[in-house]
């Protein structure tokens, strides 16, 4: 599927898409010897950086969080001091996954505005307007939170089951989209990062914040995820399937940075920080019922959803997602967590309601809302 991507770009981030761009950036690099780099990365995607001068490369193991924030921090800001101090400037490629790419965004904000601490970095984005003035590249190898082009970026608070945003006011990007990077992904993360940005997606639809421009990218988004979501998970070494997977992920983005996501992604928070549920799966474990809960008395909450995914009522949107979750196997992958998620629903309950995300959702939930719905979420997986 060809998608023009160039209404859904942001003035203040360059965009390269195709297959090759990776090996062709850092073909361009080797020109600029001069040019001074810290990589931030996985384990899994060392293999495509052998060959770039980085004064430091950070390994990112788990989402970022406080703790690993300020350790990272501590370890790359004397190069940056260093470096400013005579002049230099110094960018930052972050090639990974979106914890990767969140962990860049944020360490980008906190060397470029000298910010010490992570959490008065999170305050700090709440008063003031941080620009990035460091440069990212974002190199993403997963396709699902579309973190290369969102504005926020998420930390966590594992300790308390919070999960925290830090604001870019301006962004200093250049964002590859090169499929060459995913090839490689396990099944489980090309699933539940396909899930995250489905989820995404169908949440800017029915977000309070949702406008003209969020529809329509998460719009052309959907149509390219279901037409070759299932098709990547057959044929996982297939470019062209990771490319549409890719672009999905990105619009995503780009609409999630109008609309903020809502229900889903508010109770997700704490099963994810507290108890460990991959994002993506923790998104789309409530997926159906959320779906359910804002078409229980009509489908008017969902009419931008209907019209985006062109389903002309809720019951025919709710069979087609039912239909993508059950070929993408997320029951089995979520049977792993569900004896967890029982057993510590009293802990998980008052975490649910963030209130940046539950109240985009265009019926209130209560906290009676929110157990039928986690309850109903847990009947739906298949014990067999």
């Amino acid at each position: 599927m060809v998608v023009d991507l160039n209404k859904f770009i942001s003035p203040e981030t360059k965009l390269h898409i195709g297959s090759n761009k990776w090996v062709e950036y850092k073909r361009n690099l080797k020109d600029k010897r001069d040019k001074k780099i810290v990589t931030i990365t996985s384990k899994s995607c060392k293999k495509f950086l052998t060959d770039i001068n980085s004064e430091r490369i950070l390994e990112v193991i788990n989402e970022p969080t406080l703790d690993s924030i300020d350790l990272s921090f501590k370890k790359i800001f004397p190069i940056y001091k260093s470096l400013k101090n005579n002049g230099k400037d110094i960018s930052i490629i972050a090639l990974g996954g979106g914890s990767v790419i969140d962990t860049a965004k944020i360490l980008s904000l906190m060397l470029g505005n000298e910010i010490g601490s992570s959490k008065y970095a999170i305050e700090k984005s709440k008063s003031s307007k941080l620009d990035e003035k460091i440069m990212i590249v974002c190199a993403p190898s997963t396709a699902g939170t579309g973190a290369e082009t969102t504005p926020f970026s998420t930390i966590w608070d594992k300790k308390n089951g919070l999960k925290y945003s830090i604001i870019t006011n301006k962004m200093n990007r250049t964002i590859i989209l090169d499929p060459a990077l995913s090839t490689s992904l396990p099944k489980e993360i090309t699933i539940s990062s396909g899930i995250d940005a489905l989820c995404q997606i169908l949440e800017s639809t029915w977000s309070k914040k949702s406008d003209e421009y969020s529809i329509e990218s998460a719009s052309i988004a959907y149509g390219n995820l279901k037409n070759n979501f299932l098709k990547v998970l057959k044929e996982p070494n297939n470019e062209e399937y990771r490319l549409s997977m890719l672009v999905s992920s990105y619009l995503s983005g780009r609409s999630i940075s109008i609309s903020n996501t809502t229900l889903c992604h508010s109770i997700s928070y704490p099963l994810t920080a507290l108890l460990g549920v991959p994002h993506g799966l923790a998104c789309g474990f409530t997926l159906i019922e959320t779906i359910k809960f804002n078409s229980e008395f009509s489908d008017k909450l969902l009419t931008n959803t209907l019209t985006a995914t062109g389903h002309n009522n809720s019951r025919e949107l709710i069979s087609e997602i039912e239909s993508i979750l059950k070929y993408s196997n997320i029951n089995k992958y979520l049977i792993n967590h569900k004896k967890n998620i029982q057993q510590n629903l009293d802990k998980v309950l008052p975490l649910t309601i963030n209130r940046s995300r539950s109240t985009n959702n265009p019926r209130i939930a209560e906290f009676s809302d929110i157990i039928s719905i986690i309850n109903n979420s847990l009947d739906r997986i298949d014990d067999a």
